[in-house]
């Protein structure tokens, strides 16, 4: 059985992907992780999404996949002891030190996407420190299947040099997400531009802005050949219709997403869990249709298949002519919840916009994580309605549990909005 490993930018996250399926999720504290401008986890925090992960036996992995510098030695130092004492299942690292000090310290090493594994005598390399590598994102499928062969077949040249640690080496790929322009992550356009590291996780994406193509001449004349197009905006990865391909390769399927909210958590990793479980009873091909309009209903720039089955010829995978969030669904807040009731299961909802009987709703909440109901029934002081209306409070009955102060949002087609507006 493949992993399925979700992001969590924080609490909410965190539950929220265990609650809908994930295997294991991957977090960071506020230092030395790829996503530094995201809110993040403090130390109790994260021992709370800790503590709740083994009581559900899932798995955390903290990442710590920065470039470190001389400077930030004693805090990675800090960070590992933390992460020792708190049961961390991994560190995902990608500077070779903090491999070695990972080590030391006894912790279970991944080697993050940031290393650039992409042959069978690099991952053998890095099997001296890592149980499980983050496969370069510029792979084809049929390069990985290769590398896994690879690694699996006896090589009577090793003469012992790696112990043998490459036979079960886990390899871990991104299956769904945002892409980026630069090689494995590696960019310098936003520390060039901006003084802002992205290697440190503090990218202000310049590669999603709108940019001219200039053709300049020895003569000096130039040549505009396109303004205003995204030229380097990767459309996002989406692989939910090769999810039986991507099974026989890898060992861990990576959501992308430590930057994304609470509801794009739940829509992949319920997907990604569904599509999964419905390749091993023998239903996936029937239900492909209902995971891309599940997928759809999430931010996206776009899917492409990325690198795994790249076709220099045929594959289109720059947005160029459209910006940002091609979702054909917005999601429009709509009340809070004002009370819960445990034993009938209703919650009470004050209304800031109108709300019927057949709506899917979303609810979110620190503790509550993130929730999808569909509206089956309203009251009003215990009156049956068809639809609630701005002002109101109301009363509907839920499958899951839900708190005061929740948020409660409605998903709506966009066309249908702009009708309405």
């Amino acid at each position: 059985m493949v992993e399925l490993l979700a992001p969590a930018r924080d609490l909410t996250c965190l539950k929220t992907a265990i609650n809908y399926g994930a295997d294991a999720v991957y977090c960071g504290l506020k230092e030395l992780n790829m996503r530094f401008t995201v809110k993040n986890f403090n130390r109790d925090e994260l021992k709370e999404g800790i503590k709740f992960a083994h009581e559900n036996n899932k798995k955390v992995y903290l990442c710590t996949n920065t470039v470190v510098y001389e400077n930030d030695l004693k805090k990675l130092n800090d960070i590992f002891d933390f992460a020792n004492s708190s049961e961390v299942d991994a560190v995902i690292v990608s500077d070779l030190g903090a491999m070695e000090l990972a080590k030391e310290y006894g912790l279970r090493i991944h080697a993050s996407v940031q290393t650039n594994i992409t042959n069978s005598l690099t991952a053998k390399f890095y099997s001296k420190f890592a149980k499980r590598i983050i496969l370069s994102r510029e792979l084809t499928l049929n390069q990985i299947k290769d590398i896994r062969n690879n690694l699996k077949n006896n090589n009577e040249n090793d003469n012992g040099k790696y112990n043998n640690n490459y036979y079960n080496l886990e390899l871990e790929g991104f299956i769904h997400g945002a892409l980026c322009v630069a090689l494995s992550g590696r960019c310098f356009l936003s520390s060039y531009l901006f003084n802002r590291n992205a290697n440190c996780g503090d990218c202000l994406q310049p590669c999603r802005r709108k940019w001219k193509l200039i053709n300049e001449h020895n003569d000096g004349t130039h040549e505009l050949i396109c303004e205003g197009k995204y030229l380097l905006s990767p459309k996002d990865i989406c692989t939910i219709e090769h999810v039986p391909e991507l099974m026989e390769a890898l060992d861990s399927f990576k959501i992308e997403g430590r930057a994304k909210n609470a509801d794009y958590v739940m829509r992949t990793t319920k997907t990604y869990r569904d599509a999964i479980n419905s390749v091993i009873d023998g239903t996936y091909d029937e239900k492909i249709p209902y995971f891309k309009r599940e997928l759809q209903k999430i931010y996206n720039r776009e899917y492409d298949t990325g690198f795994y089955f790249r076709d220099l010829t045929t594959n289109h995978d720059f947005q160029h002519e459209k910006e940002g969030n091609l979702s054909p669904y917005t999601k429009i807040e709509i009340g809070t919840v004002v009370n819960f009731y445990k034993k009938p299961m209703v919650a009470e909802i004050k209304l800031i916009g109108d709300l019927k009987i057949g709506d899917n709703v979303l609810i979110i909440g620190n503790k509550t994580g993130c929730v999808e109901e569909t509206i089956s029934s309203i009251q009003i002081n215990s009156n049956p309605k068809d639809i609630g209306q701005k002002g109101q409070n109301i009363g509907v009955k839920l499958n899951n549990i839900v708190r005061e102060h929740d948020k409660v949002f409605i998903l709506k087609e966009k066309e249908i909005v702009n009708k309405e507006n």
